[in-house]
């Protein structure tokens, strides 16, 4: 069925091709029109794509090439019917001067005379058979030029009215092309028939085509009548048939290459005869084949394109790759939130932990205080202690379960624990907190100075009893906010491990806020001298910015 279907192709096409007209050149002249036909006549600078030429006054030179090797002049008393053109000359009646009877002609070949002026209408054959053979009731004569338009001839056919000068020179030159091939016929399927069947039938085509009608068309003629880019897929195979090149064998007559995305399929030229087979295109490809005659160096080029599949559509690539990317980036900051949340409930844990263990330590030294009282029999000051003992203790159990407290309740807290010392020790005291410090807005983690005022009374100024003097002072420094403790004790060697439980739960408690904390980051620093010890607690960038 195929077969049936390809040899009922190749004959509408053949009986297309065979059909078609010589290339006609029309002249007007008023009433009297000139027609010059060829199997391919094409002006040097052609005004458009069509294969009839029309040319009127003023005259100039006509330069033409001409690729057959027969040509007739055929003079026409008014319109001919048989020859259509696009438009009409104007002002016919001046041209009443160029008149079938008045019209003269010469021609030239090489530059030497082959025909000498003489009148149209006795030079050119005259007879009834003409009107049968070209089909037109208008057609006053004719004359076939045989034999005359050789490789490389040069023939010059001149018009004038009697006895005048010249007023129209049509210049043909005989052209031979066949440098670059030229492609007769092609074969295209996109079927699934296999490719064995499929040379078989390029095969019957060849036998079919009449190379010999081709033999003179320039080879440029089909390039305006073609799809630049000739779409393929998966399935299709391609045959192109190239016209001989006159006086050589069609064995391997020809050499191609293909391109696939710019880049040679091969690193060589292939040879091959006077057809080529194409196949097994790739999906998403640009194909170029280069084709040229052995031996020539042009060569001409067609473009296939392979329609990629519907994965590989390059914005799909590019909103794969986005939605990738997004998703990506999503778990990415899911893992980073989930992360970021686990660390911070382990670091409040931790934090919870720590304060958990500095109140049972500040409760262990409260007890033995007031056991102290009361073993000594101070009744008074016991009870006194106890009070203000529950006070405190209220605060901490108040600030157990929070990560910051404001710095008023941080204040009033520390205070009632230097108060409960004082009982103990008799030191003298000083509180100074800075203006202008927002106290009940500023947060800071509960009980972090405690266990330095414990260290400073226990360990500094205990032992000085009303000679102590503790300093507690609040300051600010531009956006730091800074705890300062000092007393007048004998001091310590600072560049030694402290051993003391509650500065070290003091210093872990520092560490983990600074690892949970951005923006504010706590700085603990200590100096000694012989004048005591002086401790800085410093929030840094804790404070807003006046």
């Amino acid at each position: 069925m195929k077969k049936l279907f390809l040899l009922t192709f190749l004959f509408l096409e053949s009986t297309f091709v065979f059909s078609q007209e010589k290339n006609n050149y029309q002249i007007g002249l008023g009433e009297t029109q000139i027609v010059l036909s060829n199997n391919f006549i094409l002006p040097q600078k052609p005004s458009s794509d069509k294969s009839i030429q029309l040319i009127r006054a003023p005259w100039k030179d006509q330069i033409l090439n001409v690729y057959g090797n027969q040509l007739s002049i055929n003079i026409y008393n008014y319109i001919p019917q048989n020859i259509t053109f696009t438009e009409w000359i104007a002002d016919s009646t001046k041209l009443s001067q160029y008149n079938f009877e008045n019209l003269e002609f010469q021609i030239f070949k090489n530059n030497k005379i082959l025909h000498s002026w003489r009148n149209v209408e006795t030079g050119f054959t005259l007879d009834d058979k003409t009107t049968m053979l070209h089909n037109g009731k208008n057609l006053k004569a004719y004359k076939i030029l045989d034999q005359i338009l050789d490789e490389n001839d040069i023939v010059k056919i001149s018009f004038r009215t009697k006895g005048g000068q010249p007023f129209l020179n049509c210049i043909l030159n005989k052209i031979s092309d066949d440098k670059v091939p030229f492609v007769c016929s092609s074969i295209h399927d996109d079927n699934d028939i296999s490719l064995e069947a499929f040379v078989g039938n390029a095969l019957v085509q060849k036998k079919q085509l009449r190379y010999s009608f081709y033999e003179d068309w320039p080879s440029s003629y089909f390039a305006k009548y073609q799809e630049p880019i000739v779409k393929v897929n998966e399935k299709t195979k391609i045959a192109i048939f190239y016209r001989p090149k006159k006086s050589v064998s069609t064995k391997d007559m020809l050499e191609y290459r293909l391109l696939e995305n710019s880049v040679p399929t091969s690193e060589k030229w292939k040879k091959a005869d006077d057809f080529i087979i194409l196949h097994d295109f790739k999906p998403g490809k640009k194909y170029i084949l280069q084709v040229k005659y052995r031996d020539e160096k042009q060569f001409i080029t067609k473009e296939f394109f392979s329609e990629p599949k519907w994965f590989q559509n390059i914005w799909l690539k590019v909103a794969v790759i986005i939605f990738i990317t997004a998703l990506l980036g999503l778990i990415f900051l899911l893992l980073k939130s989930r992360k970021m949340s686990r660390l911070q409930k382990e670091q409040k844990a931790k934090l919870q932990f720590m304060s958990a263990q500095l109140n049972p330590h500040f409760l262990f030294n409260a007890l033995n205080s007031i056991q102290g009282l009361i073993n000594s029999g101070n009744i008074d000051k016991s009870n006194t202690y106890l009070t203000d003992f529950s006070k405190l203790m209220r605060s901490v159990l108040d600030f157990s379960d929070k990560d910051l407290i404001p710095l008023s309740l941080e204040i009033k807290a520390l205070k009632h624990y230097i108060s409960l010392e004082q009982l103990r020790f008799s030191f003298s005291f000083d509180f100074f907190i800075e203006a202008g410090i927002p106290e009940t807005t500023t947060e800071v983690l509960p009980m972090l100075v405690q266990p330095i005022l414990e260290n400073s009374i226990r360990h500094g100024i205990s032992i000085l009893k009303e000679d102590g003097k503790l300093s507690f002072k609040v300051l600010r420094n531009n956006q730091n906010l800074i705890f300062e403790i000092k007393d007048n004790g004998k001091g310590f060697e600072t560049y030694k491990e402290f051993s003391g439980k509650g500065i070290n739960l003091t210093k872990d408690r520092i560490a983990l806020f600074n690892s949970s904390s951005d923006k504010v980051k706590i700085e603990y620093l200590v100096e000694c001298n012989n004048d005591g010890t002086k401790t800085l607690i410093i929030y840094k960038n804790l404070l807003e910015n006046d």
